[in-house]
């Protein structure tokens, strides 16, 4: 009874791991991936405890909580790399329209309404 229930559920979490697999691939946002990818390593950590207690081999355990820690430490360093990105895309972006608005200000116009139309567009 118990080998049959262990079976299952470790059925059960692999196609949740399949489905998981879909949304990091399917994910619109970044941050929807790495979610994704985070809970493919729990799901994995909790696979290797449910075949711990399948097999009776207490060693399997210290392997997940090691697999834990580096699941954990792996999602913060994407994390930040990810923000280290995307804090270097707008700040760039920004660059880009502090030295466009220069420009359309230097640059002689007919009157201020085209200024004022120009900046608009800029803002959109």
């Amino acid at each position: 009874m118990t080998s049959a229930l262990l079976i299952g559920i470790m059925l059960v979490y692999a196609v949740l791991v399949v489905l998981v697999l879909i949304r990091a691939v399917a994910g619109p946002k970044v941050a929807d991936r790495l979610m994704a990818i985070n809970m493919v390593g729990t799901i994995g950590i909790f696979l290797m405890a449910v075949v711990a207690v399948k097999l009776g081999e207490d060693y399997l355990l210290d392997i997940s909580i090691i697999y834990a820690m580096i699941s954990f430490l792996s999602v913060v360093i994407l994390t930040k790399v990810y923000m280290g990105v995307h804090d270097y895309n707008v700040l760039s972006r920004f660059k880009k329209d502090r030295e466009a608005r220069k420009e359309l200000k230097n640059r002689p116009l007919a009157d201020e309404d085209e200024l004022d139309r120009l900046l608009r567009e800029m803002e959109k």
